[in-house]
């Protein structure tokens, strides 16, 4: 087994609260007095990293995640526990953390550099690869107060990634970058996993916490409520998104309790549509209930999940309520096996409403969908809600569907691409020979 990097022994993280700022002053001068209230940021956090891999960290906002990363960099010192780290932490926590606004970027790249533990021979036999990576021009001898946030991540970033830290942390940072960018710091990512960096990484967008990440963490109100696989750990936080009760943290657990035993009993309802290996999560309120999903063609014969790329196939779905419901949204996610989202639409996107559903009513809806994906497998999750967003159902990677491509080509989708050759007219060649 790899070895220990990071290790949190029962931490915790408590501020303290004052409606006034009349009322610190009075806590100093009557210390026999309290003016203030607890907050607990972080409670009894125990943790274990190890040496080469990358921990997705997940969460509403204020849940603790940007805490917990601040006393694993050690900028944070925690109230209770003990914190255990080997190596070097280079942290990207906020945007232009550790730059001074007045300096240049080029000063801050050396100032910020010192910082994170390099020396200004180290910096300088790396300065020219940082400069290339963060690609902000000139703009590099510009004080960073005249820098966007995208230019001020990428310098930030730059600076972080080359600083042969055996520990990355990196929260949120990345969603201000444009699309190059973000293309280049996970291919750097990728790059920094390959040569056994430990990774933290945070961020709202699972689709990026499943592709990078090897094991995720789930927090919620200062607690880990949950840790396991990136797309076990995102099933659950898309539950708990979904519960009614985002504030009391003991409603939260009963919420994933019950997911956890909706999860456990599959009806026979599914038992066509889903292999029985497969891991799927179900959570909602149960107003509506997804009752079949098959994959036909257009004369409504089922493919056995078999499609062939270039063909049309509908995606049927049989829905009953539970309740007197006139507000039903039915929606569909396709993904890879790794989680990355190829496409997702609803009725409500797609300017489709849904009848009303009395009680124990069913109905189906069917969705049309070209087959442009190369040969693989792939997964449709499908989700049943209001229009305000309430989650009634919803099955992860419910149906498993296996593209067939007779044609070959490389990537997820086949564009069909075709090759013309123009008839390239002769080149006259002149004849200099005097005699004809």
């Amino acid at each position: 087994m790899s070895e220990t990097i990071i290790a949190l022994d029962n931490v915790s993280k408590c501020y303290r609260r004052y409606h006034r700022p009349i009322d610190r002053l009075k806590e100093i001068l009557l210390p026999g007095k309290k003016h203030s209230q607890k907050f607990w940021a972080l409670q009894d956090i125990n943790l274990e990293v190890y040496q080469g891999e990358t921990l997705g960290i997940i969460g509403q906002n204020g849940s603790g995640k940007s805490t917990l990363l601040q006393i694993i960099a050690k900028t944070l010192t925690p109230t209770t526990g003990t914190v255990h780290i080997q190596g070097r932490v280079a942290a990207l926590l906020e945007l232009g953390s550790g730059f001074n606004p007045d300096f240049t970027g080029r000063q801050n790249v050396f100032f910020n550099g010192q910082i994170l533990g390099l020396t200004k021979k180290e910096i300088e036999a790396k300065f020219d690869t940082i400069a290339a990576f963060a690609d902000i021009g000139d703009f590099l001898d510009q004080p960073i107060k005249t820098y966007s946030s995208g230019m001020a991540v990428r310098l930030a970033f730059a600076v972080a990634a080359h600083t042969d830290a055996q520990i990355l942390i990196v929260d949120e940072a990345l969603a201000v970058g444009d699309a190059k960018f973000q293309a280049r710091c996970m291919k750097k990512i990728r790059q920094l996993q390959g040569d056994g960096v430990t990774l933290l990484f945070v961020s709202h967008d699972l689709s990026s916490v499943k592709f990078l990440c090897e094991s995720a963490i789930l927090l919620n109100q200062g607690r880990i409520l949950e840790q396991g696989t990136p797309k076990f750990v995102a099933n659950r936080y898309i539950a708990l998104l979904s519960s009614d009760h985002h504030t009391d943290h003991s409603s939260d657990m009963i919420a994933l309790e019950k997911s956890h035993k909706v999860e456990t009993e599959k009806s026979n309802a599914f038992a066509d549509n889903i292999p029985n290996e497969q891991d799927y999560h179900r959570h909602g309120n149960a107003f509506a209930e997804i009752k079949s999903a098959i994959i036909t063609n257009l004369d409504n014969i089922d493919l056995k999940g078999k499609v062939e790329t270039g063909s049309k196939f509908k995606l049927r779905v049989n829905i009953q309520g539970n309740n007197d419901l006139d507000d039903i949204v039915v929606g569909l996610s396709l993904r890879t096996l790794t989680g990355v989202i190829l496409y997702g639409t609803n009725t409500y996107l797609l300017k489709k409403s849904i009848p009303s559903l009395s009680k124990h009513q069913s109905t189906v809806v069917e969705f049309e969908v070209p087959c442009f994906l190369n040969k693989g497998l792939y997964s449709i999750s499908i989700g049943v809600h209001s229009t305000e967003g309430i989650s009634y159902d919803w099955i992860d990677d419910l149906v498993l569907l296996e593209v067939i491509n007779a044609r070959l080509c490389d990537g997820l989708i086949d564009l069909n691409a075709e090759v013309n050759l123009p008839e390239i007219p002769p080149v006259l060649s002149l004849n200099r020979d005097p005699q004809i």
